[in-house]
């Protein structure tokens, strides 16, 4: 009895050490913020700096985070402690900053902190070293496999800092110094400025996934867009053939179609689709013209979305999310009425803002590709050659072209490319509607819990279709007589009348010979 209450008082206290021992450092993974605010000074509009904002908002919902959005004029008192992360971009140098409701909860501020702009404060320029040298240069930016040469920057930025902490170089021309891009310690990072097209577009994200503390494995994608049910449809299959062949994985996303459903049109345009899908190809819905919503105010586009995506599912074709500009997520309307269908999404660079309830809040997505022009990348590559993949899920975007020249230098540009691209079916990815749950899962579509069959065949849709149902008709022979009747009638008539023509004719001229 002795020996066995000392065995167990022994496990006890092994236990209890046990549990005293301090995780290891490995086990600690912070998980990624869900929101971040962004406060500017303004959007810069006419300068260099315009786009800048909607840049960042389109990088930080590829790391799948919530944006807020907020000017600082329009800032609202005790907003700041909701957010664990802060993005303050300063696109004017020539503003006197005045005491404010910011300033004063961003005093109080215990967050993590990104400056984009001049002037730092003194509390970010201290945690970071940060010296300032107030020369007016031309600059070369170079971060990992990208360089972009002569920009100019009002004045460089040094840090006593390590290197190791460093995000790209500024090697100012005629000079053998360097100074860093960015620069983080902590919770706090740095960037002198942000270009929409330019190389810091690319640079920044470097620095966004650390600063971020995001974990996530990242990949190229192909993505075609600007695909219609009048676009060249065996073009599309032809382009879905090569690729296949050259085992490149791509996504089309297809504008949707919300009546006619039954035409042959929309028929075929099923059947390229799932030919598309059967050439490992994954299907994307793009959104809707947005002038159609604005202007049909007595249509729901819920139930337009949720009809073409039931569509889609009843001829086997298995979409796994949305393609649209950035300002969708930004639109309460839009974001309830048309994306609430959708985990996954590709949001495109605004081209003209049409909003119905706009918010300064965006949705989040699980999943969400930055979509980005292939130009820019190879524009600023050093070799023409990428291996790795870029911080966030990238999908290089093109609008399929509508003839074969078009084509042709796309599909070389992709089957000569460095880049291997995934398979989106490879994630996990849920499109539900009333009817419908569609879903990826390890490469394989699912449709309501059941695996739809990949294979299709070229199929020829009938062209022989009545577009109209002829309505019942009555009397339709006495009609037709009836009209013949007439038709004789007026025949004689107007030879009767000629003839009174010729008569009175010949009646006046003798009567003028007299």
């Amino acid at each position: 009895m002795e020996i066995g209450s000392g065995w167990k008082k022994g496990i006890w206290l092994i236990m209890s050490l046990l549990l005293l021992l301090p995780a290891p450092a490995h086990a600690v993974n912070k998980p990624a913020p869900s929101s971040a605010l962004i406060v500017y000074d303004s959007l810069a509009i006419g300068t260099e700096r315009e786009g800048n904002v909607e840049v960042l908002k389109r990088l930080l919902a590829s790391f799948r985070i919530q944006v807020t959005t907020e000017s600082i004029d329009s800032y609202k008192t005790g907003s700041l402690e909701q957010y664990s992360h802060l993005i303050e971009v300063h696109n004017r140098s020539d503003l006197l900053e005045e005491p404010n409701d910011y300033v004063t909860d961003l005093q109080a501020y215990k967050g993590n902190v990104l400056y984009i702009g001049e002037k730092p404060r003194d509390k970010l320029a201290q945690a970071l070293g940060l010296q300032v040298k107030g020369v007016e240069k031309m600059v070369d930016l170079s971060i990992g496999p990208f360089a972009e040469q002569s920009i100019h920057v009002p004045y460089l930025v040094g840090s006593t800092l390590a290197q190791e902490q460093w995000y790209g170089t500024l090697k100012p021309h005629q000079s053998n110094q360097f100074y860093p891009y960015g620069i983080r310690s902590g919770a706090y990072a740095y960037v002198p400025f942000l270009e929409k097209d330019t190389l810091s577009e690319i640079a920044i994200t470097y620095l966004l996934k650390d600063w971020l503390q995001t974990a996530q494995n990242t990949n190229y994608y192909v993505v075609f867009k600007e695909v219609y049910p009048f676009s060249d449809l065996s073009l599309l299959e032809r382009m879905s053939d090569e690729l296949y062949e050259a085992g490149i994985p791509f996504i089309v996303s297809v504008r949707p179609v919300f009546s006619n459903t039954d035409y042959p049109a929309m028929k075929r345009y099923l059947i390229a689709l799932k030919y598309v899908q059967s050439r490992n190809g994954t299907i994307f819905v793009n959104a809707p013209v947005v002038a159609w919503t604005i202007q049909d105010l007595d249509r729901s586009l819920h139930t337009q979305m949720e009809h073409f995506i039931d569509v889609l599912a009843d001829g086997g074709v298995v979409p796994l999310g949305m393609g649209a500009e950035m300002y969708w997520s930004y639109d309460q309307h839009y974001v309830k009425e048309g994306m609430s269908f959708f985990d996954s999404a590709i949001l495109y660079p605004n081209e003209g803002l049409m909003h119905k309830a706009q918010m300064n809040t965006s949705k989040a997505f699980s999943s969400e590709l930055y979509s980005i022009q292939p130009e820019l990348l190879s524009r600023y590559l050093l070799d023409g050659r990428l291996m790795d993949p870029l911080p966030m899920d990238t999908a290089l975007t093109f609008d399929f072209p509508q003839q074969e020249s078009g084509l042709v230098p796309i599909l070389e540009g992709l089957k000569n490319s460095w880049i291997t691209f995934e398979d989106y079916k490879n994630g996990s990815h849920t499109v539900k509607t009333e009817k419908y749950e569609l879903k990826s899962q390890q490469g394989s579509l699912l449709r309501n819990g059941e695996r739809v069959g990949l294979q299709a065949d070229r199929e020829e849709t009938s062209s022989d279709y009545v577009y109209k149902e002829q309505e019942e008709k009555s009397f339709e022979t006495w009609f037709s007589v009836q009209n013949k009747i007439f038709i004789v009638i007026i025949f004689i008539t107007l030879i009767v009348f000629s003839g009174f023509l010729i008569v009175g004719y010949r009646m006046y001229k003798r009567k003028y010979y007299k």
